[in-house]
């Protein structure tokens, strides 16, 4: 009966941990939604710092070297 009691604990300890991470990452997903929202308007106006054709080249140079 100890034993039983014993892994029971375990694994109530063990999913503590998995619903702790859980919520972290869930958390931390509602934080980048919420930064990206509220960042939308202050950005939008500003000038990209790369172009599409900036991610064209490195890719090229990476592709090349591989």
């Amino acid at each position: 009966m100890k034993s039983d009691i014993q892994s029971i604990n375990e694994d109530i300890s063990e999913i503590k941990h998995i619903l702790h991470e859980l919520i972290l990452h869930h958390d931390a997903g509602e934080m980048m939604k919420l930064s990206n929202r509220s960042l939308h308007r202050f950005l939008q106006d500003e000038p990209d710092i790369y172009t599409l054709d900036d991610a064209k080249v490195v890719y090229r140079f990476k592709k090349q070297y591989q």
